[in-house]
């Protein structure tokens, strides 16, 4: 399976959901992740944990085709702001695109740009994970969800909760589920586990 995590928006966790879908893959069958970031975020990730803190490996973009053969599945973080032709390629390129939303107001301005590329498209094999979920009695993400859902846009039912433990992973160079002394670690951890889920009954 190849999966590609892209948007025209920066900074709504899409190298966090790279990095934790191919962890969750691994736990099924050998997974590698390709770094098609311009600026590596995926591959500074792995170098901060001196490359043994991920449980998969992490290539650049360039350097997939020799290594996809020994993996069955390969997880693909793309660069923020791709020009329309790398969106098309990435998104045709894949068996399944996750569209990260961040439930606020300019990264909803991201995705309502990122949604109409792939209806100019005509691609359908796509779901947008809510990321960075603020906690109750905030409500942006239940309101985002229902317009999204209004609009007959594919969403995962599981959703990404803001928490410090996903930076705490990524300055270690970690996965969040092996972060320690962060009583949130787990839950941060779970709630990819459960897309990872639903990626696969997708």
């Amino acid at each position: 399976m190849i999966v590609t995590v892209a948007s025209y928006k920066g900074g709504i966790g899409k190298t966090t959901t790279a990095i934790h879908v191919a962890a969750y893959l691994q736990t099924l069958a050998p997974t590698i992740l390709g770094d098609g970031d311009i600026v590596r975020a995926s591959s500074k990730w792995a170098q901060r944990g001196d490359g043994k803190g991920l449980p998969f490996k992490v290539v650049p973009i360039g350097q997939l085709a020799k290594h996809v053969r020994q993996y069955e599945h390969v997880v693909i973080d793309t660069e923020a702001n791709p020009s329309d032709e790398d969106f098309k390629d990435a998104a045709q390129g894949c068996d399944l695109l996750i569209i990260p939303a961040e439930p606020e107001t300019t990264a909803t301005d991201g995705l309502t740009y990122t949604l109409s590329k792939l209806r100019e498209i005509k691609f359908d094999r796509y779901i947008v994970l809510l990321t960075k979920v603020p906690p109750p009695p905030q409500t942006e993400g239940d309101q985002l969800r229902a317009s999204l859902e209004t609009m007959h846009i594919p969403v995962f039912d599981s959703e990404i909760p803001l928490l410090v433990a996903y930076r705490k992973a990524s300055a270690d160079g970690i996965c969040v589920r092996d972060v320690k002394n962060d009583r949130n670690a787990r839950r941060a951890w779970l709630a990819y586990e459960r897309v990872g889920k639903e990626i696969i009954n997708a």
